[in-house]
């Protein structure tokens, strides 16, 4: 997992952060909320437009950051639930029938491969469609079991 304060360009941005994560009490909460206008009130309007540009810019970090993440820890939970099924299906079926895509394409996220110099996973919307594939699947091999 992340940093998110890494993610934090502007000064004053990071050190309202750090004040919010610091408290731990209604009171302390806010206090950090009262350093925070206290800040804000000290700016120009040229300091506080800039600020509120960079407030937002740093936010888009943090979430992009945060999607990331989320996508490493959700193609983890695939990886594990696996096992040792991989070795028993017929992946380049599944890839084009329920995907419309290349085996590679589909081992590359299941195994978490770099391409392009990322690591590949599946979005949500994949990894959705994924769980569905093996459930048809799962059916299919319930119909025909005697």
């Amino acid at each position: 997992m992340r940093n998110l304060h890494d993610y934090i360009k502007n000064p004053t941005h990071k050190l309202i952060a750090e004040a919010y994560e610091k408290a731990r009490t209604p009171e302390e909460l806010e206090a950090a909320k009262r350093y925070q206008h206290q800040l804000q009130d000290a700016m120009t309007p040229e300091e506080r437009e800039a600020f509120d540009r960079e407030f937002v810019e740093d936010h888009y970090r943090m979430l992009a950051a945060m999607d990331d993440d989320i996508s490493d820890l959700r193609a983890e939970v695939i990886r594990q639930k696996m096992g040792d099924a991989p070795k028993f299906i017929n992946w380049t079926q599944v890839a084009t029938t329920y995907f419309g895509k290349s085996q590679s394409w589909l081992m590359q996220r299941i195994n978490g491969n770099t391409v392009n110099g990322k690591e590949a996973h599946f979005n949500a919307a994949e990894a959705k469609q994924l769980e569905e594939a093996l459930h048809d699947l799962g059916n299919k091999l319930l119909a025909i079991a005697f």
